[in-house]
């Protein structure tokens, strides 16, 4: 009978430990009905930016770059300000890739920027898309490529305080 005396407190301090998640702690993600329009917007871009990058690698051996559309994530729809830009290291600005296309409309509620890797399993590129939404901002992210755990869905990106 002593011994499972003994075993009480140290089994109630394993179930206090393991307990499951209370309803209050974990809250569902409560999305935003205009990111299911932006992904439909997406979804019209993913497939002519896979061509796109299939030419462009064909003919530069690399995927292309592109930097952040908008200064900053639109909360309406605006004419993207980056157009002009470029990485460092690639000539081509975002109006490549822009003027490819006519299905893409000439403003967006949504900024997006590519950004290329090489690892050792091989080449790829991120579609990474971000908006404001009632102030908060919501990222996501498209891989193509082996690194599979570059895709994000779309997430609330949380300001840092200090």
């Amino acid at each position: 009978m002593k011994r499972i005396l003994y075993l009480v407190p140290l089994l109630l301090m394993l179930l206090a430990v393991s307990s499951p998640v209370t309803s209050a702690q974990a809250q569902p993600v409560l999305y935003p009905p205009e990111l299911e329009y932006y992904d439909a917007q997406i979804a019209v871009l993913l497939p002519r930016l896979d061509d796109f990058q299939y030419q462009y690698h064909l003919a530069n051996g690399r995927y292309y770059q592109a930097l952040t559309s908008h200064a900053a994530a639109p909360d309406v729809p605006e004419v993207p300000d980056g157009i002009t830009t470029s990485p460092t290291d690639q000539d081509e600005t975002l109006a490549l890739f822009w003027s490819s296309f006519a299905e893409l409309p000439a403003v967006l509620a949504w900024s997006f920027r590519i950004d290329t890797y090489s690892g050792p399993q091989g080449d790829g590129y991120v579609l990474t898309v971000e908006t404001v939404i009632n102030s908060e901002t919501w990222t996501r992210s498209v891989n193509y490529g082996p690194d599979t755990w570059r895709t994000a869905e779309w997430y609330l990106v949380q300001p840092f305080e200090f």
